[in-house]
């Protein structure tokens, strides 16, 4: 990826990026996918397990998808998303967009399913998150016949199940994965964690 991709995907000029394997650009249909977005800082072995586990209940192709901008989050400059992207060689197709949201997201990757964690299920029924209407955004993800595979998530030293989410309204939109089907104490906010204490360490 160079700089002027990146910056078309910046400015919505392009929607998506896709890149192979190898990490060569690769054009292919991103309909009926099963989606796993995230920021993947760094990519772990929580993430690629969830992704595997996720295909044997779709039979759907699987995509790795990082966007450069997020709701909670600031946006990803090019020097840190190369790094990122640099992750996945060996592991599969991987899509950049700049979708922020799963509604954005939603229109393109039309017919699919999108893998979250816990913790992404609870932010998308929480009205906060969303400038226009919750309900409007539904819609459009419906419209777009996309739906969500919640997978349970270890944070604060706490397993949190995806089955104890109340989805209220939006409940058809959502399926969750079992504890035995997955559960892997680790997350990137920990990984981060370790290194810096690490590089703390080998600093002092």
């Amino acid at each position: 990826m160079d700089k002027k991709i990146y910056q078309d995907l910046i400015n919505n000029n392009t929607k998506s990026y896709c890149i192979d394997e190898k990490g060569n650009e690769l054009k292919f249909d991103l309909e009926s996918s099963l989606v796993l977005s995230g920021s993947f800082n760094p990519l772990h072995k929580g993430h690629i397990n969830l992704l595997e586990v996720s295909k044997n209940e779709y039979k759907l192709k699987p995509i790795y998808e990082i966007s450069i901008s997020n709701v909670d989050k600031s946006k990803i400059e090019l020097k840190d998303l190369l790094m990122r992207i640099n992750q996945f060689k060996s592991l599969g197709k991987l899509v950049i967009t700049n979708s922020a949201n799963f509604r954005e997201k939603s229109f393109i990757f039309k017919n699919s399913i999108f893998v979250i964690g816990y913790d992404t299920a609870l932010r998308l029924i929480e009205k906060k998150y969303y400038k226009d209407d919750i309900d409007m955004a539904f819609n459009d993800i419906e419209k777009n016949n996309c739906s969500f595979l919640v997978a349970g998530r270890f944070i604060n030293s706490k397993y949190n199940n995806a089955s104890s989410i109340n989805f209220y309204e939006f409940k058809k939109f959502f399926s969750t994965l079992s504890e035995e089907k997955f559960r892997l104490d680790i997350s990137s906010s920990q990984l981060r964690s370790q290194a810096n204490s690490e590089n703390d360490k080998s600093a002092a």
